[in-house]
Formats: structure tokens, C-alpha cells, sequence
């Protein structure tokens, strides 16, 4: 049972709070950089620093258990906090051939992806990171499969230590969603699509939600409003992602790979995507005022940021670079899937 006394949880917080300041610091940051100087994610910009503090050298001792608290905790919170910005009839509201288009992307990325892993030589687990990230909602849906990835002890089903997998698979999704970020708008015109069409497109391809709404905007508001609904229904399917993952776990397990020791395995289904799921709901039934929808948001951002520099932090490029060549191979290739889907859809139902 978890010590809850309050001088346990005051020599807790004594050993977080530094790292966690930190990120708070670097996220903070980074969410000004993305508003005022860049025009890309401020979930791009906390990973890179995290990445750019490990790999320099340059995270302090005390820092370490802080950091490591940061790219769990806010992230779990964040993704429960993510479900209020989705609702049920908002998303069935897009009518019957962009969810088809949308479940059909999905489906096909994150499986294809699957099958191709072993054919490009990347290990399970970052197969499966990839495979997740390129088809839900990138970075956030890295760390989301990371998390029940992790048998509990920070390693992976195979014992092999969880980080070094995750920070390849977070570079990689990144990566490409960037280059999808400005490529699909200049293909747009040369396609002859509609902003409508326009917008489904970019919201069943593009992997960060910050990187649809940067592609949908430089195409027109019509496809930005599209393609931010269509990108959040592709969210609502992170939880049935995670949970194939868990399943997938638990039947390796069976066969004889022990998680915890003593036996002891996480629950099927975490609290984090219960919470998601419950907050859809909640959303759903009693959405909030706009004024309160925006600041959910904010903190949402703030929270996904936070954990993005603990996660980064996890990150050294001299160890990526031996692992790095298989996942990028495979990453490109489930973009291409992921656009290559998306598109055939809409030429055929819209």
C-alpha cells in the first residue's frame, strides 16, 4: 500500500518539486515561444529543449526525479483534460462518410503499421509507439502507449528500458507531422480540393492537433474549422487505441512474459483513458461556457507542455542515433499510409 502520511508526502514533494519547476520553467517557455516567435507546436518546441538539455548534458542531479514525475503525472491528466474539448454529436455531427474516412485512416495507419515494423526492423515497442502516434494524435498518443507499455518498472514487455523507445518514436512523429504540416497545403491546389475537402484531408493525415490547425489555417477558415473536428474525432479513438494495446500486452504476458514482480500487471484499462472517456462524456451531456472551454484548453496545453520536457529529458541523441534509422523508415511510411487513406477517401465519398 502507498505511504500517504504527510512526512511521506512532504519528503515527496521535497524530491520533486526542483524537476518539476524546471519543467514548468522550459514549458512555460515554450508555450511563449510557439505564441509570440515560431509558428509551430509548443509541444515540438518543450521536446526539443528536454532532448537538447539531456543530450548537452546540462540536467542537474536534482533535477532528475522531478523530471521523471513530469512526463507522467501532467501528461495522464492532460489526456483526461483533452476529452473536454471533444463531444459526441460534434463529432457525429460531421456526417457519415468523414467518420468513415476518419475510422478507415485510422484503422489501415495503425495496423499497416504494425505489419510493416518487422519488415523495416524496428523493435515491438517502437512499432507500436509509432503506429500510435502517427494514427491517433502524435506526441501526446506516444506518451499515452508509452504509459501502458510500461510494465510498471520503466521497461517495456521485453525488459528493455521504455525511454529510449519512446523519445525515437516522440522525434520521429514530431518529424513528420511537421513536414505534413506544410506540405499538404501546397498539394491542396495542385489536387483541385475544396476547403472542405481540404480540411478533411489535413485532419485525417496531420499528426498533432497544433499541426492541423497551422495546416488547416493556411489553407482558409472553412478547412481550419474542418479539419480541427475531424483531427478531434481521430482523438476520440485514442482510448480503443491504448486499450488494443493493453490487450496486446496482456496476452504476451500469458504466454509467459512477466510484468511486475511477483505477478503483478497494470489494470487493463487505465485510469487516465477512464478519465478521457468520462470527460467526453461529461462534454458531451454538460459542455462548458466558452469562457471556461478556453481555459480548460489552456491548461491542457500547459500540462501536455510540461510533460513534453520531462519526456524530452529522457532523450539523448548519441544513443538515437543507433536506433534511429528503422523508426524513421517506418514513421515516413505510415505517413505516407496515413495521407495516401485520407486522400483515396475523399476523392471517393466526398
Amino acid at each position: 500500500m502507498p505511504d500517504f502520511t504527510w512526512n511521506n508526502l512532504q519528503r515527496t514533494a521535497y524530491r520533486l518539486w526542483p524537476g518539476v519547476a524546471l519543467a514548468l520553467i522550459i514549458a512555460a517557455a515554450a508555450h511563449r515561444l510557439i505564441a509570440e516567435w515560431v509558428p509551430v507546436s509548443s509541444l515540438l518546441v518543450a521536446i526539443i529543449l528536454g532532448i537538447a538539455l539531456r543530450t548537452l548534458g546540462w540536467v542537474p542531479d536534482w533535477a532528475e526525479t522531478g523530471l521523471k514525475w513530469s512526463a507522467k503525472f501532467p501528461l495522464r491528466l492532460g489526456i483526461v483534460l483533452l476529452g473536454l474539448q471533444l463531444a459526441v454529436g460534434d463529432v457525429l455531427g460531421l456526417g457519415a462518410e468523414v467518420i468513415v474516412i476518419v475510422l478507415v485512416t485510422v484503422v489501415v495507419t495503425f495496423f499497416g503499421m504494425r505489419l510493416l515494423g518487422p519488415l523495416m526492423r524496428a523493435d515491438k515497442t517502437t512499432t507500436a509507439l509509432l503506429a500510435t502516434g502517427t494514427s491517433i494524435c502524435g506526441a501526446s498518443a506516444v506518451a499515452a502507449a508509452a504509459s501502458v507499455l510500461d510494465r510498471g518498472d520503466g521497461r517495456d514487455a521485453q525488459g528493455r528500458h521504455i525511454e529510449s523507445a519512446t523519445a525515437t518514436a516522440l522525434a520521429v512523429v514530431t518529424l513528420y507531422g511537421t513536414v505534413a504540416m506544410l506540405v499538404l497545403p501546397v498539394l491542396v491546389p495542385m489536387l483541385s480540393l475544396g476547403e472542405r475537402e481540404a480540411g478533411v484531408w489535413i485532419g485525417a493525415s496531420v499528426h498533432e492537433v497544433g499541426q492541423v490547425v497551422a495546416a488547416g489555417g493556411l489553407v482558409g477558415a472553412t478547412a481550419l474549422s474542418v479539419a480541427t473536428m475531424v483531427k478531434l474525432a481521430r482523438v476520440l479513438l485514442l482510448a480503443p487505441a491504448v486499450v488494443t494495446l493493453r490487450l496486446g500486452e496482456s496476452r504476451g504476458q500469458a504466454k509467459g512474459q512477466q510484468g511486475l514482480a511477483g505477478g503483478k500487471r497494470p489494470p487493463l484499462l487505465p485510469w487516465f483513458v477512464v478519465g478521457f472517456l468520462a470527460a467526453v462524456a461529461l462534454n458531451s451531456l454538460w459542455p462548458p461556457e466558452p469562457g471556461a472551454a478556453d481555459f480548460i484548453a489552456q491548461v491542457t496545453t500547459m500540462l501536455l507542455t510540461v510533460a513534453m520536457v520531462g519526456i524530452g529529458a529522457a532523450v539523448n541523441l548519441k544513443d538515437l542515433r543507433r536506433t534511429g534509422g528503422p523508426a524513421l523508415a517506418l514513421g515516413a511510411a505510415g505517413s505516407l499510409i496515413a495521407g495516401g487513406v485520407a486522400l483515396l477517401g475523399v476523392w471517393l465519398l466526398l
